[in-house]
């Protein structure tokens, strides 16, 4: 009878060069593999902050639409308003949000003198990690991605 080796004994397998496979060349896998990267980047200059990218993302939402309910900023954006929900619930319980209530639009979220101040803080870190995306394609390169990136999303919009 044979037995299985321990966990911790088990060989591990080498990673295998998928640059041939179909999928590895569609524009979603492209994309999503490229957002990825990128958004590890981010969320490393984030660290020893209480921020995440899309928290700070809704920080600059609700800054710039103060009053805007949950609903409104997810029709804004392409999350779900259960996903804008946990978000802005993480948001309230650090002290960056606050809801009041509107004239007859229900709840409207505020951001607070605290989270106006780790927006700020937030807009650093993320104006380093830009830095160090820039420095990795170059210049050129860099607003080559931004122009195709920025057009694409105004032509998905439509």
């Amino acid at each position: 009878m044979t037995t299985t080796p321990p966990p911790s004994k088990l060989p591990t397998s080498t990673p295998v060069d998928s640059g041939d496979q179909p999928w590895n060349h569609r524009i979603g896998h492209l994309l999503w593999e490229v957002q990825t990267r990128v958004s590890l980047l981010g969320e490393a200059e984030l660290r020893d902050t209480p921020l995440t990218l899309p928290a700070l993302g809704l920080l600059d939402m609700v800054g710039v639409w103060p009053g805007s309910t949950v609903s409104e900023l997810s029709r804004r954006t392409p999350t779900t308003q259960q996903a804008v929900s946990q978000v802005v619930a993480r948001l309230e319980k650090l002290g960056y949000v606050e809801r009041r209530l509107g004239a007859g639009r229900g709840v409207g979220l505020y951001i607070t003198d605290v989270g106006t101040a780790a927006r700020e803080q937030g807009h650093r870190r993320e104006e380093a990690y830009e830095r160090k995306v820039r420095d990795l394609f170059g210049e050129a390169r860099f607003q080559q991605l931004k122009q195709l990136l920025e057009e694409a999303r105004e032509l998905l919009e439509q």
